[in-house]
Order: structure tokens, then sequence, then C-alpha cells
């Protein structure tokens, strides 16, 4: 049961008592001792008997009395010299006098000679006698029947209050204090440790998501893991090189002048190489931590991308591969975006097509209005990729088998898939083993409407 609902039933509980014995008061009041003043008589029919300055209102006072004492038996009212105002019993006539010895051979009689109350009330100087004769003992008297059933139900309620504070209290407690020394052991670096709390309340669910959070951490301890170790392997390798031709270089063993020429071409290319590569890791961390600012404008994709095409082409051609663009976009078409990132986007979908197809294959580039969207392919003739690694392509640091001997840290992808992401499109990627592969950004034309 919810902690929520458990703490409503409580809270009901709590307010019933109160209200159920002012319920059993007025149902005392209106309804039981309602029996018992029925056959009260009216001040006018007293009047008579009552001294002179017995009004109304202390008739009202004394009928109230009479009523109290009638629940218990038999009710007779004397004036101060006994003459009998009221009476319940053929015993005592009312308007006739009587004296102590007539009461008392009465009860003698009635064998209830000690089962009788006998007050005395002053009202207004008046003295007025109240004779209650028990009809049962006191001693067996039992109150009304539905003052045992509202007395039974108030003390069930009472019962079911104090179980259920225990109830709620103990499953509070017991939850924080699991609570509190999971969270502790997790921040102590226990992300293994898996948190378990019984029941269905508000604090399962915050089990749950404390658990989440833990492997959301250890997911992210991994992936931090998994980029250091990536940093390091890929950054050896230049390192490793710069370093080798350094010390062939110092040690004379590039003796000649070309070959030491060739050795400081392999250092500058390594270097720059490096430079490049770190260059690519502060981008994706700045982009992956969220360092990243840019403002979303109007830009027009039909003159950028034809810009960005005769960029592309010439890197394609320099690095002896055949170009094919096809450009199906209406004039003045304009669509929000970063144009930097999405330059650098596409720069690097068609890098990736470089490094990844041999010397005169064939790199297109497509962009096109399709299914109200706009679409922009890179599609290339080489080497592919296996159906195994294809849905690995965007992860950080991950390399295909038939990249491991290509430059670069497998981040550029990954920052084409931020990039995409960040704007709100989507992309895909398709490919055949030795065929060829093809990239797909898809751009939704309603968000830009």
């Amino acid at each position: 049961m919810k902690i929520k609902t458990q703490a409503w039933l409580l809270t009901a509980s709590i307010i019933m008592t109160p209200i159920l014995i002012a319920v059993t008061n007025v149902v005392y009041q209106y309804f039981i001792r309602e029996d018992y003043t029925s056959d009260i008589p009216a001040y006018e029919d007293v009047s008579t008997l009552l001294d002179e300055n017995l009004g109304l209102q202390d008739w009202k006072a004394l009928a109230n009395a009479i009523s109290r004492f009638r629940i218990f038996g038999d009710v007779v009212v004397f004036r101060g010299d006994y003459l009998v105002l009221y009476s319940t019993t053929a015993e005592f006539n009312q308007g006739v006098f009587v004296d102590r010895e007539n009461i008392t051979s009465i009860l003698e009689r009635r064998e209830l000679k000690y089962d009788y109350i006998f007050t005395s009330r002053n009202i207004n100087d008046n003295r007025i006698y109240i004779l209650n004769i028990l009809t049962t003992p006191l001693a067996d008297r039992k109150p009304p029947s539905i003052f045992i059933t509202i007395f039974i139900f108030i003390i069930l309620l009472a019962v079911f209050t104090i179980c259920m504070s225990i109830v709620i209290s103990r499953t509070i407690i017991r939850s924080v204090q699991v609570l509190e020394n999971a969270t502790r052991r997790i921040a102590e670096g226990e992300l293994d440790l898996n948190v378990e709390i019984k029941g269905s309340n508000e604090i399962t669910s915050l089990t749950n998501s404390l658990n989440k959070m833990r492997n959301a951490l250890k997911e992210e301890e991994l992936r931090k893991s998994r980029f250091i170790m990536g940093i390091s392997h890929d950054l050896k390798t230049p390192l490793a090189l710069i370093k080798g031709y350094a010390e062939a270089i110092g040690d004379g063993v590039a003796g000649d002048t070309a070959m030491r020429r060739k050795a400081v071409e392999i250092i500058s290319l390594k270097a720059d190489q490096l430079e490049g590569m770190i260059d690519d890791l502060i981008n994706f961390v700045r982009m992956n931590s969220g360092e990243w600012r840019s403002q979303l404008e109007d830009v027009n994709v039909t003159e950028f991308i034809k810009n960005m095409v005769k960029i592309l082409n010439m890197d394609v051609e320099l690095l002896h591969h055949k170009f094919v663009s096809q450009i199906l976009l209406p004039e003045n078409f304009f669509i929000r975006m970063d144009e930097k990132l999405v330059q650098r986007a596409l720069e690097n979908l068609i890098n990736n097509a470089i490094r990844h197809t041999p010397q005169g294959s064939i790199i297109r580039f497509t962009a096109e209005l399709i299914d109200n969207a706009a679409q922009i392919t890179v599609n290339d003739n080489g080497l592919g990729i296996d159906k195994e690694t294809l849905p690995y392509v965007f992860d950080m640091f991950y390399r295909g088998t038939s990249s491991r001997r290509e430059q670069g840290m497998g981040l550029g992808l990954a920052v084409v898939k931020w990039i995409i992401d960040y704007h709100g499109w989507s992309i895909s990627v398709s490919a055949e083993k030795e065929k060829g592969t093809s990239f797909t950004i898809t751009i939704p034309l309603v968000q830009n409407a």
C-alpha cells in the first residue's frame, strides 16, 4: 500500500474518532433522551401547581433534570411541601400532597428500599425534591445497545489508528535506513550494490530510481575508463613515431641530409596528426559535457550546401577520389541550424568515406526533399561495414577492423551523431561489406515551419 494512502487512512481515523464521540453525544441528546421527555408536561399544565416565582425557564431547567433521571426509571417531582408536580408511577398522583412516611412505605412495598435516588434542588429559593425510583438495580443496568456498538467501533478505530501509525513509522524508518546505508555505500564507490526494498510504495519507486542512477553511474565509469584507454592507445602511436625519429636524428642514425629531411617531415606530419587528434578530443569533450554553446539561426541551406560541395570536392579529388554531387533543393530554402556544427558533421562524414575507400572510388553527396523532410546523403562504394559492426559505428572510440591502421581516434562519427541529435534531426547508416556505406541525415521540415 502506498505511504500516501496509509497516511490518508491514518488521518481519516484520527479525524473520525472525535467525530464519532460527538455523534454519540448527539444521538444521546436527540434520540434516546427524546423517548423519556415526551411525557413531561408543558409549563402551562403545571403552572398552577408551581410557586409564583417559578417561571417558564425554571420549569425547562427542571424538565431537563427530569429527563436525565427518567432514563434510569420512574421519576417523582415534589414541591417543597411535598405536593406532587410530576410522576411517572401510579403510586404518586400529580397534584396530591404526600409525606415522608408515605414515600417510605411505597418504597418498602416495592422492595426497592435501597434502589432509589432522592435529591433536592433550589430554584429561585424554592425547594424542589426529585425521587428517582430505579426499575433495575444499578449493578444490573446496561447501557443502550447503540452506545455499546459505537463504543466498540471507537475502540476498534483507535486500535486501527495505533496499528497504522506503527506500520507507517516502521515502513518509513526501515526504508530510510536502507536508503541511507545504500546511498552512503554508493557514494563510496560500491556501484555494484543493488538496493532492494520490498513493497510498492513511494520509497520503492525511489529505490528503483536510485538503482537506475547507480547503473548510470556505473556505465559512466566504464565509459570514462574506455575514454581514457582510447586516448592512451591512440595518442601513443604518433608519439612513438615522433620519439623514434627524433632519437634517430639525435643518435646519428639518420646520417645523411635526405634521411634527416625525411625524419623531420614524418615528425612534422605526426605532430600535425597529434594536434588534430587533440583538437578532436577537446571538441568532443566540450560537446559531450554540455560546455558547447551555439546559436541556431535560419540558414539558406541550398546556398550553404553548394558552398560545402565546392570545398568537399577539392578535398576528395586531392586524395585521388571521385566526387559526385546532386543538389535538388529549392532556392532560398531556410532551416534553423548552427552552420559551423553542421559543416563539421558533413566534413567528418566525407573524411570517413575517404579513409575507408581505396583511391579512385566514388563518393556521392545528395541533398533533396523526400516526404516533407530534407535528406542529405553521403554514399561511397568502398570497404563497407560488417552487419555485426553497424550498430556501433556512432560509439565513441569504436573503429571497425578495417580502420585500425588509419589515423584518428574513433571520434568522428560520434561527433556527427552528437551534432545531429543536438539539432533534433536523425541520422541512419546502411552498408554492405565490400560494396560501400551510406549515411543519411533526415531534417524534418515541420520544426522549421
